[in-house]
């Protein structure tokens, strides 16, 4: 079976993917619009929004509910699927996420910002003891000593998976809410935080703000990864991606829209930079094909 080519793929279902997502459809673009949670948790919570031109007095909540409502009635493909890395094969893009993967002629990162700090030693160790996705690298731990630091309930899943697999799972829950009962070797560690990533070459211990803990490997779960991780060779301002103006970043092919570029953080400015990331996307395309 042929596997689809996407015109257009675009990671993250906020404000940003969901304004590129819609136009790049109505412009008759094959579009993947990859979104893993519910659309913008942050902005659904927010009580009241009264700054976005002709929608007065909403809610979050109502206001994402247009959004996505208008965007997928113009039938953008929604894969329900996290995109864990990304890299070119030569004229697309390939997208892994933890159980698929997908191709793209241009990629569009919408992904917002990572809420949580990195980590000191993450970036250093990652590929080298620290992950981000238990399903896909878990065998390499076969019947060693893990922890697991989860910003989502999702990661109590991880966690039980690893523990079919490790020696011992240190479970470290970054998230209030009850924990469900796990399996003997899942220990759940809610009296430290963590606050370092340590090796010399791979990772020997999850520095915390008590003992250390002498494990093997770290899996991180966040709502979303720290974007120049899932995209190699990324440049970055600071801690957001740098682009030009048309939205362009520094690999050709690839655009970036809404907070993930920075400043200032508006529900305006990220509907309009999906606008302008999708219409350049569309002009990269009709260039190549020429």
């Amino acid at each position: 079976m042929t596997q689809t080519i996407y015109d257009i793929a675009i990671v993250g279902g906020g404000p940003a993917g969901l304004s590129a997502a819609l136009t790049g459809r109505i412009r008759n673009k094959e579009v993947a619009l990859f979104e893993r949670s519910e659309f913008s948790p942050k902005l659904q919570k927010a009580h009241l929004v009264d700054n976005y031109l002709g929608m007065p007095q909403i809610t979050g909540q109502g206001m994402m509910q247009q959004f996505v409502a208008h965007c997928l009635a113009h039938n953008p493909v929604l894969i329900k699927e996290k995109v864990i890395n990304i890299f070119p094969t030569g004229e697309t893009f390939t997208l892994i996420t933890p159980g698929n993967m997908y191709q793209a002629k241009t990629v569009i990162l919408a992904t917002g910002v990572v809420p949580t700090g990195l980590l000191r030693g993450e970036r250093e160790l990652l590929g080298r003891g620290v992950s981000y996705c238990a399903t896909c690298d878990g065998m390499f731990y076969k019947d060693k000593d893990v922890a697991v630091i989860s910003y989502t309930k999702e990661g109590e899943h991880e966690a039980e998976y690893l523990g079919e697999l490790c020696r011992t799972v240190y479970y470290l829950p970054q998230y209030r809410g009850q924990l469900p009962p796990m399996r003997a070797n899942v220990k759940i560690v809610t009296d430290r935080k963590p606050q370092a990533i340590a090796g010399d070459s791979q990772v020997e211990r999850l520095v915390t703000d008590k003992e250390d803990l002498p494990v093997h490997g770290v899996f991180i779960l966040r709502q979303s990864d720290p974007v120049e991780n899932i995209l190699a060779g990324l440049e970055m301002e600071g801690e957001v991606i740098k682009v030009k103006r048309d939205l362009s970043t520094n690999i050709p092919g690839v655009f970036a829209a809404g907070d993930c570029t920075g400043k200032p953080w508006q529900i305006a400015k990220a509907t309009g930079e999906g606008l302008v990331a999708v219409l350049s996307a569309i002009n990269y395309l009709e260039a190549k094909a020429k």
